[in-house]
């Protein structure tokens, strides 16, 4: 850093005070030019309004450093804000994406499992219904094979009957004939030999 006017002037002051003689009574006292003092004290009076100016623009141009500086900042700040505004919104819009992914999944599960229940129901009834039609199949055709059986029954208790009557008067005839036989009548003078022979 180079030296300003100011500190060149006192070390012309210094460097002057050292090149005095000192005083023979008193070592540490010299003995000074004053027009030789004065001209180096006017010197340091004139670089002083000056030096102080280019301290003031110093001063002002790091107060301007500054302002722009914290400008910069505060841009790079606002900047890094709406960046991660953005970046919290898109995450917002992910999640919001996640979870109406994840509501449809469901919906559809559900519409999925009332379509299946529907389903189960249908072929519940379809079955029902089958097994319905099946036994009522079977009940009339188990009251078609019973009527026809009685009808049968009926019937064969009437030829039972007719063929026990039948037997019934085969035994009369015979026991007719076993009298006559025994009586010993003549088969011609007895009709009911020959009725007898005639049922043989």
């Amino acid at each position: 850093m180079n030296p300003s006017r100011i500190e060149k002037a006192i070390d012309e002051i210094y460097e002057y005070v050292e090149s005095c003689k000192p005083s023979k009574l008193y070592p540490n006292k010299v003995t000074v030019s004053k027009d030789e003092l004065y001209d180096l004290l006017d010197a340091l009076r004139m670089c002083a309004p000056e030096e102080i100016k280019r301290y003031q623009k110093i001063i002002n141009n790091r107060e301007k450093i500054l302002s722009e500086a914290q400008a910069e900042a505060q841009k790079i700040m606002s900047q890094a804000q709406e960046q991660t505004a953005q970046l919290l919104d898109q995450n917002e819009i992910v999640q919001t994406a996640y979870v109406q992914a994840e509501q449809i999944v469901k919906q559809a599960e559900v519409q999925a499992q009332n379509i299946l229940n529907q389903a189960l129901g249908e072929s519940d009834q379809v079955r029902t219904s089958a097994l319905y039609y099946t036994s009522d199949l079977l009940g009339e055709a188990g009251r078609n094979i019973e009527s026809s059986l009685k009808e049968i029954e009926s019937k064969s208790t009437m030829l039972v009957n007719v063929l026990k009557k039948d037997i019934e008067v085969i035994k009369s005839n015979r026991t007719e004939l076993k009298d006559q036989i025994e009586g010993n009548l003549p088969a011609e003078e007895d009709p009911q030999m020959e009725a007898a022979s005639v049922t043989e």
